[in-house]
């Protein structure tokens, strides 16, 4: 096997165990350990991330950033200047925390390793509906195992944009004009509460496009890896590896949403 299909498999693995362990404890985990208005930590948090967390440490020493823990002891002795053209994991143990303790199916576990600042591999874990998305950059897509490809839609108006509007933009007066426009321009938007598992549907042509401004790195990297692995295109924009960003993915035949 390949150096990228080996650690393809180590973040399958990881994932694999945290799904497990999150389904199978979902009702004694979701208690919440902070409530910041629109935004929930829950106990499965930081259950999940300890279990990736080991795994990963177990077999290699690539850096990771994650959602809880936010940059390892191997990160931080990479000079921050030089962290964003470092190979390194990206980590959220459980993005849909919300749906998770609300009953909805959309959460996931998601995984992805960068590289000079950019998504090369990814892991989305869908474990409450048994659907494991993964992918390697110029190397293919699959879902539980089989071969995925974006869709071949064209039009918005025929097309499905997958987005989210995070808690810190609800009252951007502009970011609701634009969901405003393109609530008009595409034929459907969906908001499924989990940017990882929004842009593993685009990698799997369910829908023609995800946009999200404010997203945070560890909740859209595996996704944007496998977008782009099943043929489709990725923009990622932002200041800081650690602050908000703003992503679009398409199929490559429909516009970016702007």
């Amino acid at each position: 096997m390949s150096e990228l299909a080996d650690l393809l498999a180590l973040a399958e693995a990881a994932a694999r165990q945290a799904g497990e362990e999150l389904r199978k404890h979902r009702a004694e985990w979701s208690g919440v350990t902070a409530d910041l208005g629109r935004e929930l930590k829950v106990e499965a948090d930081k259950k999940a991330e300890a279990l990736i967390l080991a795994t990963l440490a177990a077999h290699g020493d690539i850096p990771v950033l994650s959602e809880e823990a936010g940059w390892d002891d191997a990160a931080i002795k990479v000079k921050e200047k030089h962290r964003k053209k470092a190979r390194f994991w990206a980590v959220d143990p459980l993005d849909g925390s919300a749906n998770y303790i609300q009953g909805y199916p959309h959460c996931a576990v998601s995984i992805a390793l960068m590289d000079e600042g950019r998504p090369i591999l990814g892991v989305v874990d869908c474990f409450l509906l048994g659907e494991r998305f993964t992918g390697i950059v110029d190397q293919g897509a699959w879902l539980n195992g089989a071969p995925i490809t974006v869709s071949s839609e064209a039009d918005p108006a025929r097309g499905i944009l997958n987005t989210g509007v995070p808690a810190a933009m609800r009252d951007d007066a502009k970011a609701m004009k634009r969901m405003a426009r393109r609530l008009m321009e595409w034929r459907k938007v969906r908001m499924l509460g989990s940017a990882a598992a929004a842009l593993a549907y685009v990698a799997a042509g369910r829908a023609e496009a995800y946009s999200e401004s404010g997203a945070m790195l560890w909740d859209v990297a595996a996704g944007c890896a496998l977008v782009e692995a099943a043929g489709g295109v990725v923009r990622i924009e932002g200041e800081r590896l650690e602050g908000p960003l703003d992503v679009a993915a398409t199929n490559g035949k429909a516009p970016s949403p702007d």
